[in-house]
């Protein structure tokens, strides 16, 4: 048996809050992607607030600089009322904090959320000066019900569900903070009615074709038919009989009860799409239980021609649509049963506790087709975490908080073989830090081969943190990152003769604001690049991203460079 299998695995079984593969399944209600705009202007401001363009916090956090504007609130001691609320509803929010600041949440039944002072919030929370999201799903109370705390997540992160608030009164929902100052921006807020928006007018049909995982509806449209019939909703169960390998293509007329913006989020175990009136509104593309994908459609009130393809993967199967408007909660379109509750699986976790923890597994970025193969996952007591892609020495995400979730590589036969960081990650240039540029104008590379970087292995300290060693263009490099504090610091040292100056790029994004010397703000305030405020920097625009960049000099064949990622 593997030794992380006997040592170093974690099984979490609590029966009140069981963390279930493909938990998002249980939770349709949530899915809505936008929320409507609040705007600031509009909200009472009282004494200490006010209403500003941008904010740009010092170096230390310690104080924040403001220009003229209306896009941010900013203030402190004073509570700020976000929404006085009459119904069930979801808001979100951007906050951003001075050092020492505690922002306190007061929910609609009075109770008081303190970040500062809830250890699941504190360990969540970014740096000073940084831009994090609160989430915050909210059930009113009635005569016969108490309200309910339905979920809190900050970051991505859930910390509270299903919390019963036992206090019946319905205030405002407040934003404030003890110490500190606070800014906000990009507040949405959605009311979450269970209207009906939506029905099937007539009977859906459906074919069943021979062959699962096609990934074309054409093609799909091709196969040899195995069965075609009606059902009265949505529901993937119409195959059972049939070989374990099929793809349905369902046609029905929806009645839009209403002329309106709607909402359709679709849920499979496979590839699927969604056709609405002849127009792809949901593109085909494959995606596991749990991983929904959206769409939307302007409809006139009355019946409309939906059309959804499905093909099935081995993994799990399971199909399901939901539609909503603004307001109102997602419906479905398919049987309970055709979408199931996923069975109840502990999570099998990684928990470094004296020493550093290493998992080698495969990994999947946001927006990437295909798995990243070769990439190592590195957990520190101190809780800062990151992941490495050994085929490119990318540093691809960096998190606080748990370490990792590796039930898709355990559990069962271990497919699709994927570590999920259980915190929130800050995501990363997924290239190469080092590379030899003929000149200042060179493109960064999106890849290299192995004729240019070759990984040669790895040391492993007293504590169990790594020191990766690879070639490029030249050079044998030694690639060290530490946790530091509140940060992840890295180091590469470089020896040998490259064709060129070697540069490190430590960052690249939308944006690359100069905080200080030597401190960079990248992505909007998503995290912080610090570095010797005396290295030599290039800051430059290329191929659509602001890159930081810090040339290497090489002095009788050795050179180093030195980084931190704050966040």
């Amino acid at each position: 048996m593997n030794r992380y299998m006997t040592k170093r695995i974690t099984l979490f079984f609590n029966q009140s809050t069981l963390l279930l593969l493909g938990w998002l399944l249980a939770l349709p209600l949530y899915a809505q992607k936008e929320l409507p705009a609040v705007s600031l202007a509009q909200l009472t401001r009282p004494g200490g607030w006010q209403l500003v363009g941008s904010v740009s916090p010092t170096a230390d956090g310690s104080a924040m600089r403001t220009q003229p504007g209306s896009t941010i609130l900013t203030g402190s001691a004073e509570p700020l009322t976000l929404l006085t609320p009459t119904d069930d509803f979801r808001l979100r929010f951007d906050v951003l904090l001075s050092a020492n600041a505690d922002l306190v949440l007061t929910l609609p039944t009075g109770q008081a959320i303190s970040f500062a002072g809830t250890q699941e919030l504190a360990r969540l929370t970014k740096a000073p000066g940084l831009w994090q999201t609160v989430d915050v799903w909210y059930k009113t109370g009635t005569a016969n019900r108490p309200a309910l705390l339905e979920k809190l997540a900050l970051n991505g992160v859930t910390v509270r569900e299903s919390q019963t608030l036992n206090n019946t009164k319905l205030g405002p929902l407040t934003i404030m903070t003890k110490t500190g100052s606070v800014a906000i921006r990009n507040v949405g807020y959605r009311v979450m009615s269970p209207r009906t928006v939506a029905q099937w007018s007539t009977p859906v049909s459906y074919t069943i074709v021979e062959g699962g995982y096609v990934t074309s509806r054409d093609e799909a449209r091709s196969k040899k038919v195995l069965k075609q019939d009606t059902t009265t909703l949505l529901t993937y169960e119409v195959s059972y009989g049939q070989p374990r390998q099929y793809s349905i293509l369902f046609s029905g007329k929806l009645n839009a009860l209403q002329a309106g913006d709607y909402q359709f989020e679709l849920n499979r175990g496979g590839v699927g799409g969604v056709w609405i009136d002849g127009k792809e509104v949901i593109p085909t593309d494959h995606r596991e239980l749990g991983q929904p994908s959206f769409g939307t459609a302007t409809l006139t009130a009355g019946p409309h021609t939906v059309e959804v393809y499905f093909s099935r993967s081995w993994f799990r199967p399971g199909l399901g649509l939901f539609v909503s408007q603004v307001g109102t909660r997602p419906q479905p379109l398919h049987s309970l049963s055709s979408l199931p509750e996923p069975d109840p699986v502990a999570v099998v976790s990684v928990k470094p506790t004296t020493k550093a923890e290493l998992v080698r597994s495969f990994v999947q970025l946001p927006g990437e087709k295909t798995k990243r193969t070769h990439s190592l996952s590195v957990g520190s007591p101190e809780g800062l975490h990151y992941t490495v892609d050994l085929n490119q020495m990318a540093l691809l995400q960096t998190w606080k908080g748990d370490f990792a979730d590796v039930t898709e590589m355990w559990y069962e036969r271990g497919e699709p073989q994927l570590l999920s960081p259980m915190g929130v990650p800050v995501r990363l240039p997924a290239q190469s830090p080092l590379m030899v540029l003929t000149n200042e104008a060179t493109a960064w590379p999106d890849s290299l081969g192995e004729n240019v970087l070759q990984y040669k292995g790895l040391t492993v300290d007293k504590q169990g943190m790594p020191t990766m060693e690879y070639t490029l263009a030249g050079a044998a490099i030694t690639d060290a990152i530490r946790p530091e504090g509140n940060a992840l610091m890295r180091r590469l040292t470089l020896k040998g003769s490259p064709d060129g100056t070697p540069y490190c790029r430590v960052a690249a994004g939308t944006t690359a604001e100069e905080v200080s010397k030597g401190v960079y703000a990248i992505n909007d305030r998503n995290y912080f690049i610090r570095f010797d405020p005396k290295a030599k920097v290039k800051v430059r625009q290329s191929n659509g991203k602001q890159e930081v960049l810090l040339p290497i000099d090489m002095k009788n064949g050795a050179g180093s460079v030195q980084y931190s990622i704050v966040f």
